[in-house]
């Protein structure tokens, strides 16, 4: 009796991370890929646990120094853009209290990060 040979199962994480090794090639050559309709698995909490978890590998190899330092920031800055859209950060309030810290950060970040993608033709 014959089987046939299949590849072992590497794991969600990996196929996954293997999603996002291809989003990254698409972007480069300026491609969008077709969205699927929307599944329903992952939670509001789901998405906000995953945050918290990247933030604590970025922070992780940041202070290691893994990564450059400016790396680290680079990446937890976007991290916390993601965060915001998902639910706002808590607010920080300035020296007069009348406004929020965070607010313009964030409208920086995201006014570079569309000119910088949308020069790059990156949107993922």
């Amino acid at each position: 009796m014959v089987t046939d040979m299949s590849e072992p199962d590497v794991g969600a994480d990996r196929r996954l991370y293997g999603m996002m090794q291809h989003l990254m090639v698409l972007a480069a050559h300026q491609e969008l890929p077709e969205p699927a309709p929307v599944r329903g698995v992952v939670t509001r909490n789901d998405a906000l646990d995953a945050v918290l978890m990247l933030a604590a590998v970025i922070d992780e190899v940041t202070q290691a120094g893994r990564i450059p330092p400016e790396h680290g920031t680079a990446a937890g800055a976007l991290l916390m853009l993601v965060r915001d859209y998902i639910q706002p950060l808590p607010a920080v309030p300035t020296d007069d209290g009348l406004s929020d810290k965070v607010t313009p950060d964030l409208a920086e970040l995201a006014r570079t990060l569309r000119q910088e993608g949308g020069a790059a033709g990156i949107q993922g």
